[in-house]
């Protein structure tokens, strides 16, 4: 039986909920977990509804009580290592030592997916007792641009090494300490990279922590159109997906969500929308979308300004702010927030893809991303942020040919159905 559950449902559904019941439960059972959240907020959202004092958090060094402890030292290496038992006298400790001497005294601990993510490939073995609960997804890759001519020194100075097979690049001068490719020599310690199209590497978070869990369970939704459904594939590990039927849900979606058709959305084309696309359009073009989009809020929606939400690109924020709507930015990955349930009308002013980089790592390693249940999953994810999540009536304007379809798609029950058929292949 697989260790690595996928508790793969639709939002609202009570996952968290019952993920706080199963914390309760292991508490009582004196069972050590780390519990995974994508924001700081929910850190006291969740520590306050299970109230317990066993349960800690790292804190900021602005925060009380931050990494304090008595009579220990962190001495930290060139990769990020840090020795639990050396002997100077350093009371302060940053918020990934604190993570780490938690871990190691066994604690229960709440923290975010950024702190989870700074772990090295090294941290594995001190999770050996614990349940990992992780809320939402965690993206397992970073794409970073080296470029071919410091990638062309680096071998030419004997610095890497480049696995002719696996493309995996090892870091082989353990006495390299100058700041030209310092960071590179760190990145390389921390977890896997790999070399990618003459310009590029790929880090990959170290698969040997998930492995290290008694238990791993992971909160999120549509799951197999993630980067993370790939990472385990391209790994060889095993998952179940626990799912339910979101038929009814569906169903209650479709009667309160009011989808813009209409003139407005004239612009067609697989494309369209897309980040490359958006950053090419002229400033008379983005005016014309500004003009669009501030007409079908104020006399299709007939909402008020502070109830109307948009978002695009962050590289493009401005370019498609308009008249009536632009102080209602939501970023456009946003997720597992509450912050903005009182909007009641929105437009999503983009078109989602993975990057280039992504899409050939993973074909490299014999693995086909399945680009729309990503992007699909990802528009429900910001449209779940308005008041629809309350179960009121809401209005979207998709001006994206590709993603409208795509959401009609999902409120059709077709990924569902894929989404089960690979829930039977896992099981």
């Amino acid at each position: 039986m697989s260790k690595i559950k996928i508790y793969d449902a639709i939002m609202g559904s009570g996952k968290t909920h019952d993920a706080i019941e199963r914390m309760k439960m292991y508490l009582k059972e004196d069972r050590p977990f780390i519990y995974i959240t994508p924001f700081l907020d929910e850190i006291s959202r969740v520590k306050n509804a299970l109230n317990d004092d066993r349960i800690f958090s790292p804190l900021s060094p602005s925060e009380d009580g931050a990494g304090k402890y008595e009579s220990e030292d962190h001495l930290v290496d060139d990769c990020g290592n840090i020795d639990l038992n050396a002997s100077k006298n350093y009371k302060y400790l940053n918020k990934r030592a604190q993570f780490l001497k938690m871990a190691a005294q066994g604690k229960n601990i709440i923290t975010t997916h950024s702190l989870f993510k700074n772990l090295n490939r090294s941290d594995f073995k001190l999770f050996k007792d614990y349940v990992l609960i992780l809320d939402e997804v965690i993206s397992p890759m970073d794409i970073y641009k080296i470029g071919a001519i410091d990638i062309g020194i680096l071998q030419e100075q004997d610095l890497i090494i480049i696995d002719n097979i696996t493309n995996e690049v090892s870091f082989i001068n353990d006495e390299y300490n100058d700041p030209a490719f310092r960071d590179i020599k760190k990145l390389c310690g921390k977890s896997s990279v790999y070399f990618l199209d003459k310009y590029f590497f790929v880090w990959v978070f170290p698969i040997e922590i998930f492995k290290e869990f008694k238990e791993v369970q992971i909160l999120t939704y549509l799951f197999n159109g993630s980067l993370m459904s790939a990472y385990f594939k391209m790994h060889d590990v095993e998952y179940k997906i626990i799912a339910n039927d979101d038929k009814i849900e569906l169903l209650n979606i479709k009667a309160i969500l009011a989808i813009y058709e209409g003139r407005s959305n004239e612009i067609v084309g697989s494309n369209s929308f897309s980040k490359t696309w958006i950053g090419n359009l002229s400033k008379r073009n983005a005016k014309k979308i500004e003009d669009t989009t501030s007409n079908v809020f104020k006399r299709v929606f007939k909402t008020k300004s502070r109830e109307n939400a948009f978002t695009t690109f962050k590289e493009s924020r401005t370019k498609l702010s308009g008249g009536g709507y632009s102080k209602g930015f939501i970023p456009i990955n946003a997720r597992a927030s509450n912050d903005y349930r009182h909007k009641k009308s929105m437009a999503y002013l983009g078109n989602r893809f993975f990057k280039p980089q992504q899409i050939n790592f993973f074909k490299e390693k014999g693995i086909v991303l399945d680009e729309d249940l990503w992007a699909v999953s990802e528009l429900i994810q910001w449209v779940w942020r308005g008041c629809i999540r309350d179960g009121k009536e809401m209005n979207l304007f998709i001006p994206s040919y590709r993603m409208r379809t795509l959401l009609y798609k999902w409120l059709d029950g077709e990924y569902s159905r894929r989404t089960s058929k690979i829930l039977i292949e896992n099981s």
